[in-house]
C-alpha cells in the first residue's frame, strides 16, 4: 500500500533528505538521499485505513551508509501529536529487499518512519524502496465472512 500506484504519497521528511518521493515507485536506480548525521525520518500517508501486518524496506545504492534500526509508527490521522509504536526494527547490513512482520497487525493510515542509526561510515545514508502490506476494512471483513462461513460449515457437518 505504500507506492505512489496505490495512491500513498510522502506527507514529510527530515529537511535534509533529498528524493524521499522515490521511495514510493520501484526503481532500483532511484533513491533518497540523507547526510547520515541528521535526524532521519518520514511519513508515508496510505490512500486507506490498512491493517498493516508487514514493511519491507530496500537499498541497492552500494556507495553509501544502510538502515540498521528503525521504527515504524502509525496513526489515524495527521498532523498527530502522539504516535502508536507499530514495532522496532533491526536490518542487515546487506543491499536488497528486507521483510519485517508487525508482531501485533495494526490499523493505520499515516506511517512515520524513524531512522535510528546505520551501517558504515559514509556520509550519505540512503534508502530505494518502502512497501508495507496488509489488508483494507472489506478485505478483513471478507475474511471474517468467510472464517465464520466455514465454521458454520464444519458445525453442520458435525
Amino acid at each position: 500500500y505504500a507506492s505512489l500506484d496505490a495512491g500513498a504519497i510522502i506527507m514529510a521528511a527530515n529537511p535534509e533528505a533529498k528524493g524521499v518521493t522515490k521511495l514510493l515507485i520501484e526503481d532500483r536506480d532511484a533513491y533518497t538521499l540523507s547526510p547520515c548525521e541528521a535526524r532521519k525520518w518520514l511519513v508515508v500517508g496510505l490512500s486507506e485505513d490498512i491493517l498493516v501486518d508487514t514493511v519491507i524496506i530496500a537499498n541497492y545504492e552500494r556507495y553509501s551508509s544502510t538502515v540498521k534500526e528503525f521504527q515504524v509508527l502509525g496513526s489515524h490521522e495527521y498532523p498527530v501529536n502522539e504516535w502508536m509504536l507499530l514495532g522496532k526494527f533491526h536490518a542487515s547490513p546487506e543491499s536488497g529487499e528486507q521483510t519485517f512482520k508487525l508482531k501485533q497487525p495494526a490499523w493505520a493510515r499515516y506511517l512515520k518512519f524513524r531512522f535510528l542509526s546505520h551501517y558504515d561510515n559514509e556520509f550519505y545514508c540512503t534508502l530505494s524502496l518502502i512497501r508495507v502490506y496488509g489488508s483494507t476494512h472489506m478485505e478483513s471483513i471478507r475474511k471474517e465472512i468467510e472464517k465464520s462461513s466455514r465454521d458454520l460449515e464444519s458445525i453442520k457437518d458435525a
